[in-house]
């Protein structure tokens, strides 16, 4: 008998009877933690959190009923499921190991769990005429008729028809080769904009008597305007094939609902009032809650600290005025900031508001831009 596949997974261990009394869980939302931030939660549970303050009406108990916020690990499986009771941390809280399997699982349709039933039933017919000697098959004489290719296009259409992104989604399966399956429309999309500060430098000279370098020289970014092109050039250079059409998003959480909502976000820089700044230029179907937009912002807080930008930052930069510089898209004084632009269809700015970022300082312009100026 072939030995079992091992099973792999974080978890806690309980030693008390009482700890094993299960109580009925209502998840009112999921929010993917970015960075160190599911770390220091699963770690320091009792510390004051931003994002549990700012859901903090979502979690209460009702009779026998806990309705709770599952915050996931965006860059592993894992997951606390969190009823605080009113306070600023995790007051009741439980790891949930491979909790992402437990969302994915509830966000599954009908179609996908046919198909997967569909799929297991060929793999058990293979296995059971590969008894009777038959050694070679073909997935095409597997498939049989066409119910199942029918299956999947209705399926595909379903997982389409449930997203926030999409205008109309319609299937018209006819089997004819070179017959269109789907006809599908995009929501048109708006600009959005996060300014953040940048830090230059230059880099170490060499003193020609001296047998040390100098330290890195940082130019102010009033100075460093005319560099707007040679840095662009490098961040595009910089960018991998699979970004092409929705940029830094690929590596956003697919569980969220900004995912659907930011459809493509691209970094780069820009003068603005006189000063180089980096810039995500981002399109959007669907305005971002508040809440929304701090889990966004503070996304983009740590791509600039310890993700994306981490790694930019390390690239040398060849320009005319400075020679080699690089370039850093975050610093950790209390001046940085990241300034949020909302585009129109005119050019005028309509509102102007300033949101609490707990730790991050952020200005909402809520602006827009006609297509000429564009």
């Amino acid at each position: 008998m072939m030995p079992m596949k091992k099973i792999t997974f974080n978890a806690p261990l309980n030693h008390k009877a009482y700890s094993y009394e299960p109580m009925q869980i209502e998840v009112e939302k999921v929010i993917p933690l970015y960075g160190k931030r599911f770390e220091q939660m699963r770690d320091h549970p009792l510390d004051e959190c931003p994002e549990i303050i700012e859901n903090r009406d979502l979690m209460y108990m009702e009779g026998n009923t806990a309705h709770c916020i599952i915050f996931l690990d965006a860059n592993g499986s894992d997951g606390i499921l969190v009823e605080a009771e009113g306070a600023d941390y995790a007051r009741k809280s439980q790891f949930i190991p491979n909790a992402r399997a437990i969302v994915e699982a509830n966000d599954i349709t009908a179609g996908e769990r046919q198909l997967h039933a569909e799929l297991r039933g060929i793999a058990e017919r293979i296995a059971e005429l590969a008894h009777t000697g038959q050694k070679h098959f073909t997935f095409e004489d597997m498939l049989g008729d066409e119910d199942l290719r029918v299956l999947m296009i209705r399926t595909v259409a379903e997982m389409l028809d449930r997203r926030e992104d999409l205008a109309e989604v319609r299937d018209h399966y006819l089997g004819i080769r070179g017959q269109a399956d789907f006809t599908v429309t995009a929501k048109p999309a708006q600009e959005m904009k996060l300014y953040c500060p940048l830090e230059i430098q230059t880099e170490p000279q060499y003193d020609e008597d001296e047998d040390f370098i100098d330290d890195y020289e940082v130019i102010p970014s009033s100075c460093a305007c005319g560099c707007e092109d040679e840095i662009n050039t490098a961040i595009q250079k910089y960018s991998e094939p699979e970004e092409k059409h929705r940029g830094l998003m690929v590596y956003y959480d697919a569980n969220s609902p900004v995912n659907e909502k930011v459809v493509s976000a691209f970094p780069s820089v820009e003068v603005r009032n006189g000063e180089l700044v980096g810039v995500l230029t981002c399109q959007i179907t669907e305005p971002l809650t508040d809440s929304e937009m701090k889990e966004f912002c503070r996304w983009w807080e740590g791509q600039c600290s310890d993700g994306w930008s981490e790694g930019f930052e390390q690239r040398e930069i060849k320009t005319d005025a400075f020679g080699t510089i690089y370039v850093r898209f975050w610093n950790s004084s209390d001046s940085w900031q990241i300034e949020v632009e909302m585009m129109d269809e005119t050019n005028d700015i309509e509102e102007e508001e300033s949101l609490d970022m707990g730790g991050i300082s952020m200005q909402r312009v809520i602006c827009s831009i006609s297509a000429s100026t564009r």
